[in-house]
């Protein structure tokens, strides 16, 4: 059973440890990095990871499969559930540019580029984190850390002390807050901060979806078992743009997945029974359908909608030994737990006239 968060208290915050693991975070970025070298069963077991990783990152809904297995299996890993919820967020806004209520305000050139941003942005983090979680899992199995292999993914140096902190303390929520500020810095560092993405993000369809509420993060739940429909909750991310706003963001999604036993342990229950297959028919078929349908809002799944592209390779840059200690990064975020179903529907059902008005304009 997993943990749930409680409400955040001075000594929590001060809790043991925090100033040593700072200390440790820090040598590690003095520490001269020399050229990483491995042999014998250590290397072999690089090989594996490496080869389990590029078999899992072929798509978005490998990525997501992923993250839930490994959920499965080491439940104290909270930011694995929280990748798989993303994921599943992620995977919908793919198959958004190819809806029927999206596809036709966008012509095939804009489409691409967004697909292809979040398509980067989804392997990019996967390429980063899933080798992590591999690493704990074969610490757990042999009972010592293994963390000292981390430079061979190219993991940044920060995360090397949070790990070693966490496979002696269990501190699940230290790890989460870390594991956010990781992935948010490495996709800032190298794809976000470049002038192609900031293109893409600044066009004013994309400011629009914003307005639109397409950039919600949605986690389905029922607050009664036999609840015919899913209602959601989640957050509207505002700011992508901005490093530090995705960071809160992601602590608060945090929080509202763990601060509710009910509502936790019902969206374990979705991600058990609904395979994520990128279509929001999966929480919501009385309102989407993955094939045209004359009554529902299409919905694709993601293997009808884009094609496999090829995976980004590791990143050769550390955002930590470039930017330094995110000072902080241990400090949760809370979030008042919404039902966002209403709105949610009002969003979906008023872009039906827009996207008619599309249809036109592009001739699709």
């Amino acid at each position: 059973m997993a943990r749930i968060l409680k409400r955040n208290s001075m000594e929590e915050l001060s809790r043991p440890g925090i100033p040593a693991l700072y200390e440790e975070i820090m040598q590690a970025y003095h520490t001269e990095k020399l050229p990483f070298i491995a042999a014998g069963e250590e290397k072999d077991l690089i090989h594996s990871i490496q080869s389990r990783v590029n078999e899992k990152n072929g798509s978005n809904i490998l990525r997501t499969e992923g993250y839930h297995r490994f959920h499965s299996r080491f439940p104290e890993v909270h930011w694995a559930l929280l990748a798989h919820l993303v994921s599943r967020n992620g995977g919908y806004s793919m198959t958004d540019l190819k809806s029927s209520y999206i596809g036709p305000l966008l012509n095939e050139k804009e489409k691409t580029l967004f697909f292809q941003l979040l398509e980067r942005i989804n392997a990019s983090i996967f390429l980063d984190a899933y080798p992590q979680l591999l690493l704990y899992e074969e610490s757990r199995k042999r009972d010592r850390s293994l963390f000292h292999l981390l430079p061979a993914f190219r993991v940044s140096a920060f995360m090397g002390p949070v790990w070693n902190y966490f496979f002696h303390s269990g501190d699940s929520k230290l790890l989460t807050m870390a594991l956010i500020t990781n992935e948010q810095s490495l996709i800032e560092e190298n794809i976000l901060s470049k002038p192609a993405s900031a293109a893409v993000l600044d066009t004013f369809k994309f400011m629009m979806q914003e307005k639109w509420g397409l950039t919600s993060i949605l986690f389905p739940f029922k607050k009664r078992k036999y609840q015919k429909h899913y209602s959601v909750t989640g957050l509207t991310v505002s700011g992508f743009q901005s490093l530090q706003e995705r960071i809160r963001t992601g602590k608060k999604l945090y929080h509202l997945l763990y601060s509710s036993r009910l509502v936790h342990e019902s969206i374990l229950a979705f991600c058990s029974m609904h395979h994520h297959t990128a279509s929001r028919s999966d929480y919501w078929p009385h309102l989407y359908s993955a094939s045209d349908h004359a009554f529902k809002l299409v919905s694709p799944v993601l293997e009808d909608s884009w094609p496999v592209i090829p995976q980004p390779k590791p990143y050769l840059s550390d955002w930590f030994l470039k930017n330094g200690l995110p000072k902080g990064f241990e400090l949760p975020e809370q979030a008042k737990m919404q039902e966002l179903t209403d709105k949610i529907l009002s969003d979906a059902l008023k872009l039906a006239p827009i996207s008619a008005v599309g249809k036109k304009l592009f001739r699709v």
